[in-house]
């Protein structure tokens, strides 16, 4: 991590403390400057973000049974 000064208007500044609070603006700037300036990363599963692995299940623990 590297420490920086930002200089904000005062309009964004507000903005940003009232929707994150305080602790949370540099997160927030970065998330929103990752966005803006990196690729998207894409799924493995393709063009729907929707569609995950969370909960699958483990087909080997149930051949068991």
């Amino acid at each position: 991590m590297v420490k920086t000064t930002v200089i904000l208007r005062n309009d964004l500044y507000d903005l940003l403390v009232k929707k994150h609070g305080r602790r949370k603006i540099s997160e927030t700037i970065n998330e929103a400057l990752e966005k803006k300036l990196l690729k998207p990363k894409k799924s493995m599963f393709g063009a729907d973000p929707w569609l995950n692995t969370k909960n699958l299940r483990d087909e080997e623990e149930h051949e068991s049974l």
